[in-house]
């Protein structure tokens, strides 16, 4: 069997870390490894620059680094933190895995988004990109992933205050399959009026389903059982049509659909 090595790097500054990526062909970047089954032949961690693993508490908004590890998250409790984002994080694994697992991780890790995704995506995050010579600010929506010579250097949390906030964890605790998934509903309401709503899944399929959010925004309170039914069926088609060529477990539709439905059952 052919012997593989690996070379581990390190960096104290952002400075550094640009420095090393453009100096080592073919080096990666890792947060806290909770996720990775095969370490990279050559990776740098993150984990010790401090100016990429600090909290800043906005009136408005909540700046992460990408170092930032979900402990950390918890730590602020739920007068600092969106209910629906802090009960993601506690829905991750264990405390030993979260005191090590990074935000830049579970937002960047490939193939089937994690646990915080749906919650990051319905609370309208957005990411900043840096380079050596240029900032950039992507909403968490349109992201496919961290352009080459980019690393994520800021994720910026909306602060807003939620009538009814919903999130599920989908699939076994502590492990990723083909069922695993992750569900966020938000909404606001004035006066029997809906004014705000958003709602979001990630894992193999992920979408924010903007038809239907902007359908019921102005809608009369509470909904009647007919409203939901019409509701559930636009939700069906908006994930079959992210699904489309997508392989992914028959059951995540319907976990959906149920949940899409008990949300609605809220403004009732």
């Amino acid at each position: 069997m052919q012997k593989t090595e690996h070379t581990f790097f390190f960096a104290k500054t952002i400075a550094e870390l640009f420095y090393q990526l453009k100096s080592v062909s073919g080096l990666q970047i890792v947060g806290g490894c909770t996720r990775i089954e095969n370490v990279p032949d050559k990776a740098i961690s993150i984990r010790g620059i401090p100016e990429l693993a600090v909290i800043t508490k906005h009136e408005r908004y909540l700046d992460c680094g990408p170092g930032v590890v979900l402990s950390d998250i918890l730590a602020l409790g739920r007068t600092r933190v969106p209910d629906v984002f802090l009960d993601a994080v506690q829905s991750v694994a264990n405390p030993l895995v979260r005191n090590l697992a990074t935000m830049g991780g579970n937002i960047c890790a490939p193939g089937i988004k994690l646990s915080l995704y749906a919650s990051l995506l319905a609370l309208d995050t957005h990411l900043e990109l840096r380079s050596p010579l240029d900032t950039m600010y992507v909403p968490l929506l349109n992201f496919t992933g961290v352009p080459q010579g980019f690393i994520l250097s800021n994720i910026r949390i909306p602060l807003n205050d939620w009538d009814i906030s919903v999130f599920r964890r989908l699939g076994p605790d502590h492990k990723i399959r083909d069922t695993s998934a992750s569900f966020a509903f938000l909404a606001d309401n004035d006066k029997s009026m809906i004014t705000n709503v958003k709602l979001a899944f990630s894992g193999p399929v992920t979408f924010r389903s903007l038809e239907l959010e902007n359908r019921l925004i102005g809608t009369r309170l509470p909904l009647t059982p007919k409203d939901i039914s019409t509701l559930v069926d636009i939700a069906g088609k908006q994930f079959d049509k992210s699904a489309e060529g997508i392989q992914h477990n028959p059951i995540l539709r319907r976990q959906f659909l149920n949940l899409t439905r008990y949300s609605f059952e809220q403004l009732t």
